[in-house]
């Protein structure tokens, strides 16, 4: 199925998708102010910085994208004043990642660009990932793969514990890839959704099982040939957005945009192509999805009490606090297991074992109508 062969891609792009409201980190994260922008303990730069910085190695920095929502555009050109205004990217409305990535590569196809000369790596703004190094070298990797072989290609990542927020990759451990590539890479056997806490325990323990890292790599004729393969509908919407941009019609495209499902791009596309392979992991990698990731990354004390801001804690054991408010003391006494963040409008107090929810109190919060948000 995989066979080198020669490409002439001249251009290698990488697209940082940040267009997502971080609910899971209300109330720090607000609609002009997502967890992107949100700045992980220990670090001076945003998340979406960080990932921009990983990447400058790599590609040209006129060559990073980042992918949005319009009501961030400027908070983002604020925030990486050394990214070109024209590489954000802002699709119409939300269409999950299957939607935000047509839209990507209509936009590339308006700007000119030959589809058989670019290489695109997709990436999250919101990973924790070290070192560098070996990040970029993975990188290098799996876009060299992606290159030769026409392969849809992502990154998969060691398992070290039985996670069930995480998507998980099977690959096919008879066939490995390219040796040349000094990284393990496999052709993809199958994706497995988000699984129960005994499935995951099942795949850890089992070889050639990884979490999905969510990070894509492609040719985007590669990409567009897949598409028009196995879902003709994102292929033909995506041709006509390009068409229509090229025009300068970029509300005609957006109607034209509204029209697809809002779905991810795993379901669409990566469950079903035909070439797609997985390159494992060098680098340490976590996925910042909501405040128990961020607490892995607090010092805690002795206790187990991880703080940040103005607290203080009596009698208490195994807690994370965020205080990020101007002028509030946060106290506990007597507690366990408590995550507790503060801002100046918004205090925000659960059981660690129940960050997930958090979504949920955000949708309360919209049906009330709340300014909060």
């Amino acid at each position: 199925m995989f066979q080198n062969g020669e490409t002439k891609v001249k251009h290698r792009y990488a697209a940082i998708m940040a267009g997502g409201s971080g609910e899971r980190f209300w109330p720090l994260s607000r609609h002009t102010h997502p967890k992107q922008l949100l700045k992980l303990p220990g670090s001076d730069k945003t998340m979406l910085g960080d990932t921009i910085d990983r990447v400058r190695e790599l590609v040209p920095n006129e060559q990073i994208l980042v992918l949005t929502a319009h009501h961030l555009a400027e908070v983002i050109k604020a925030a990486e004043p050394e990214l070109p205004a024209e590489n954000i990217v802002c699709e119409p409305m939300k269409r999950n990642t299957a939607g935000a990535l047509c839209w990507l590569a209509a936009t590339l196809m308006a700007r000119e660009v030959d589809s058989d000369e670019v290489t695109l790596a997709i990436l999250a703004a919101d990973h924790k990932i070290s070192p560098i190094e070996a990040f970029r070298d993975t990188v290098s990797a799996a876009m060299n793969l992606a290159e030769r072989d026409g392969a849809l290609v992502t990154i998969g990542i060691r398992p070290d514990r039985p996670e069930t927020g995480y998507g998980y990759i099977e690959a096919e451990l008879t066939n490995p890839l390219d040796a040349s590539l000094e990284c393990l890479a496999y052709s993809v056997n199958r994706f497995h959704e988000k699984p129960s806490l005994d499935l995951a325990a099942e795949y850890v323990a089992t070889e050639g099982f990884y979490w999905n890292s969510g990070m894509f790599f492609w040719r985007l004729d590669s990409f567009l040939n897949e598409l028009k393969r196995v879902a003709p509908q994102h292929h033909s919407v995506t041709c006509q957005i390009a068409a229509l941009l090229r025009e300068g019609d970029e509300k005609g495209a957006g109607r034209v945009f509204a029209s697809l499902p809002d779905i991810s791009i795993d379901y669409v596309l990566m469950e079903r192509a035909s070439k797609v392979a997985v390159v494992e992991a060098t680098f340490s990698w976590d996925d910042v999805g909501s405040w128990d990731a961020v607490s892995r990354y607090m010092h805690a004390d002795s206790r187990g009490n991880a703080s940040f801001g103005d607290n203080v804690m009596v009698q208490t054991a195994d807690c994370t606090v965020h205080n990020a408010s101007t002028g509030v003391t946060v106290c506990l006494a007597g507690v366990y297991d408590l995550l507790v963040v503060a801002t100046d409008d918004a205090l925000l107090v659960c059981d660690k074992s129940q960050t997930q929810a958090v979504r949920e109190i955000v949708a309360r919060l919209k049906l009330q109508g709340s300014t909060k948000l």
